[in-house]
């Protein structure tokens, strides 16, 4: 399928409708409208119509959407029909707590390794996994296909892992270090600030609590 460029507002809210669509051919539903689908997810009819016309559209008008169908080309669009294999950076809290999470492998996501530059963390076992010391880190990289590196290191030696993650082959990064990368062009980077959405959260318990004076 040939995609146009897409807005990241677009691309933002597909893993939504993959989750949603989903949960639907789960529960054994084959067909939903875009009114329909507007109800459960929150978002109009029209936004929804225009997101799939984006890539061609995918419903029949007065017939509507193939669940099935729809959730396997947003799938495909998403690039989840291709296996990644990622490694995690920082073998700490976090990073176990990524490692040992199951369900990124339903998605194609393969975690294949840790690395920690703590020795005291080298050879502990994650989900199977052992953490390896930061000096295997290139080979590993190359060795074993890897394609998204996941960082959860503290920002003063995160900007140093990317130059060295980027050098080997990597492809995507996801962020988790409170430091917004600069990479070269072609490198995915998905900055993740997990106290940013707190602070959001902040910001509309008190516009809430504000309003209902």
């Amino acid at each position: 399928m040939e995609v146009k460029e897409i807005s990241q507002a677009v691309i933002g809210r597909l893993p939504r409708y993959f989750r949603y669509l989903g949960e639907l051919k789960d529960e054994g539903v084959e067909r939903i409208s875009s009114q329909e689908l507007s109800g459960l997810m929150k978002v109009t009819a029209s936004q929804i119509r225009q997101d799939f016309n984006n890539f061609g559209g995918f419903g029949q008008q007065g017939y509507g959407y193939n669940v099935e169908s729809l959730y396997r080309e947003i799938g495909k669009i998403l690039g989840l029909d291709k296996q990644h294999n990622f490694v995690i950076i920082g073998a700490g809290n976090l990073g176990r707590a990524l490692g040992n999470y199951m369900n990124f492998e339903r998605r194609g996501f393969i975690f294949k390794g840790m690395f920690d530059a703590n020795p005291e963390l080298v050879g502990k076992d994650v989900r199977g996994v052992k953490v390896m010391p930061m000096d295997q880190l290139e080979s590993f990289i190359r060795e074993k296909d890897i394609d998204i590196a996941v960082l959860t290191i503290p920002k003063t030696s995160a900007v140093e892992v990317a130059d060295r993650l980027v050098a080997n082959g990597i492809r995507a990064i996801w962020n988790f270090a409170h430091v917004d990368l600069n990479v070269p062009e072609g490198i995915q980077v998905e900055n993740v600030h997990l106290s940013d959405s707190l602070m959001k959260l902040s910001y509309n318990i008190n516009r809430y609590s504000s309003d209902m004076k």
